[in-house]
């Protein structure tokens, strides 16, 4: 069960780091760019979303 939780953690800081590049691809003006990073999280958020609950690591939120 550790490493399910692990890899939980894991994917929530890669979210993290993708909402961040996203963010600061908006405040050098690529907009285009941090669009496309805001439709391929909200896809990853959206499978996340729809998963099973015995399937989420707790560690998701």
């Amino acid at each position: 069960m550790d490493q399910f939780n692990t890899s939980g953690l894991g994917l929530q800081k890669c979210l993290l780091a993708l909402r961040k590049e996203r963010d600061l691809l908006k405040a050098q003006g690529k907009d285009e760019e941090a669009q496309r990073l805001t439709r391929k999280i909200a896809g990853m958020e959206a499978t996340l979303t729809g998963m099973p609950l015995e399937m989420k690591p707790p560690t998701l939120q």
